[in-house]
């Protein structure tokens, strides 16, 4: 490689950090100017602000949980208030303020469905593997494993007997919180990947027996509920609710989570 041919890649490198890191000086401004505008209860260009960030691809829990915020203080925008705060705990579900907020939001929605009693073990797994984020899950397993490699050694090389034994018991119990914690890490990773959950963002939408069905609605949805899309065809998509009711309904009335 010459000399001119290494100038030019270090120039275009230089130039690519310069444009990084101008992004992300605009990100910076855009979300000083946001939340300024949220605190002066400016809470419509608060929410463009937050808007423009999240469509330069910088999104993130924080991010998500504002924008909820500025949609629940205009006031007229519940369904979209209730998307962001799942959003936010989609990336993040230890995020306890978006938690709260969410509940708050969800006891102003028309929609009382009640849910499918699920196994108390789901339900525990759930809870558990919720209390950190995904990528903590996965530092946490990386930690442990090298906890294990260590133990391993100390196991083949220890000079007592009871230094084995305990490095043996040790490492078993620190394997078997790896692999937990890798599953937790891959299960949320997995969810945050996950599409098929979805709001309700008008104020009343009608779910039908079939796609572009002229019928009589099977039901009718208000504006925040949260349902399932198991399937779609064209601009419909057909939902489950968490009682088990399905039916087709437009996706323009809905968002994806």
């Amino acid at each position: 490689m010459n000399m001119k041919t290494r100038t030019m890649i270090a120039a275009l490198l230089l130039s690519a950090l310069a444009a990084v890191a101008g992004r992300a000086q605009d990100v910076d401004s855009l979300w000083s100017s946001a939340v300024e505008d949220y605190t002066d209860g400016n809470y419509q260009a608060a929410l463009d602000g937050f808007s423009a960030i999240e469509q330069a691809g910088y999104v993130s829990p924080d991010l998500y949980y504002n924008m909820g915020n500025c949609c629940y203080k205009l006031g007229h925008r519940l369904g979209q208030s209730i998307l962001y705060y799942e959003k936010a705990l989609k990336l993040d579900p230890s995020y306890e303020d978006a938690a709260v907020n969410l509940e708050i939001a969800r006891e102003s929605t028309l929609d009382r469905i009640d849910s499918v009693p699920e196994f108390i073990l789901i339900t525990w797994f759930r809870e558990f593997r919720d209390t950190l984020s995904s990528d903590a899950w996965a530092w946490i397993a990386l930690a442990l494993f090298l906890a294990v490699a260590v133990l391993v050694l100390a196991f083949r090389f220890g000079r007592s007997a009871a230094l084995r034994k305990t490095a043996f018991a040790l490492a078993v119990a620190a394997l078997l919180f790896t692999v937990m914690s890798a599953v937790f890490a891959f299960s949320l990773y997995s969810a945050v990947e996950d599409s098929g959950q979805a709001i309700v963002t008008v104020p009343v939408s009608s779910v039908k027996s079939s796609p572009g069905s002229t019928d009589q609605s099977l039901f009718i949805l208000h504006e925040g509920t949260k349902v399932s899309v198991v399937d779609r065809l064209g601009d419909w998509y057909r939902i489950e609710l968490s009682d088990g009711r399905q039916g087709w309904m437009e996706g323009k009335d809905v968002e994806i989570i």
